[in-house]
């Protein structure tokens, strides 16, 4: 089963998250024909979007976005606090990626790739929030702990992996003694000291990436932290899940205006669509962009649009 493991710790002021995707990690790399490199990326990525939004307060999602300029262009990872995730990747037309490519040479090759992580409430009168996360540490781990600790005030840590059939991420959180605009959780019993969580540090890196990627989450905590007397929180299932509909294309398609649609209709007789996270592929001739723009359905103002 894919799914999210929560504990805490008796009498240490912390937390663990661990998430392990194997079926649903499956469905997002069958979609992507790239280097083990880029898919290695992407699952780490999704892993760290799945282990943020699990300490979200609200209903939402939490999105990481990296616009790079080595070979992957756009790599998205988005997963909402119900644990449903997607992902996807653009590759460069022009920049091959070289076997054994690191984090450098994938996305920040001349240091103008951005990292972003992207907060989206669904609560009235709550806007998105957008971080800048920086790019210059080793790899996707290191720079969220990098803006977590310096951002939301959390020391946090990150262990990542990712191969071919299997993605995994392990988490250790220092609990707020108020809530964060990311987390929240219990208060534990007792006050955390620098030991305790630095021996929490300590025993999660013993962990080899192949250790990480074939044991299964019960086992690797109990492994790692039974000393620690680990409380198990919560145990929940994750999918993947893309919310692409043909009513929210259609609304995509409304804000071009009419105009522009009848341009693509003179040119190719129809207006397809392709979901770029599940590759469902959507189709609009004549008839059915005519009823986009009805008296119920009056065009928007044009403007850039992203499919969600």
């Amino acid at each position: 089963m894919d799914h999210l493991l929560r504990v805490m710790f008796e009498g240490v002021s912390a937390r663990a998250h661990l998430v392990r995707i194997d079926r649903s990690w499956l469905e997002v790399a069958h979609r992507h024909d790239e280097a083990p490199e880029v898919m290695s990326l992407l699952g780490e990525m999704s892993c760290a979007a799945i282990l943020l939004s699990a300490s979200l307060k609200y209903e939402g999602s939490v999105a990481l976005q990296i616009h790079g300029d080595g070979p992957v262009r756009l790599a998205i990872a988005e997963c909402t606090s119900a644990l449903g995730f997607r992902s996807t990747v653009k590759m460069s037309e022009t920049l091959s990626v070289r076997p054994g490519a690191d984090w450098k040479d994938l996305v920040n090759q001349g240091n103008l790739g951005r990292f972003s992580v992207v907060l989206d409430p669904k609560v009235s009168g709550q806007n998105p929030y957008q971080g800048i996360v920086p790019l210059h540490e080793e790899g996707v781990a290191q720079a969220l702990e990098s803006y977590m600790t310096r951002s939301e005030q959390l020391p946090t840590r990150l262990w990542l992996a990712c191969n071919g059939d299997h993605a995994v991420g392990l988490l250790l959180q220092k609990m707020p003694n108020e809530g964060g605009s990311i987390a929240s959780a219990p208060q534990a019993t007792g006050q955390s000291s620098d030991d305790d969580w630095l021996r929490l540090i300590a025993l999660a890196d013993t962990l080899t990436r192949d250790e990480l990627l074939s044991t299964d989450a019960r086992t690797l905590l109990h492994r790692l932290f039974w000393e620690e007397k680990p409380r198990l929180l919560e145990d929940r299932p994750v999918q993947f899940s893309c919310p692409c509909s043909r009513a929210k294309v259609g609304k995509m398609l409304r804000t071009l205006g009419t105009e522009e649609i009848e341009s693509i209709l003179a040119e190719q007789g129809q207006v397809e669509v392709n979901c770029d996270f599940c590759n469902t592929h959507y189709a609009f001739d004549a008839v059915d962009c005519a009823e986009l723009f009805t008296a119920e359905h009056p065009p928007a103002t044009p403007g850039p649009q992203t499919l969600h």
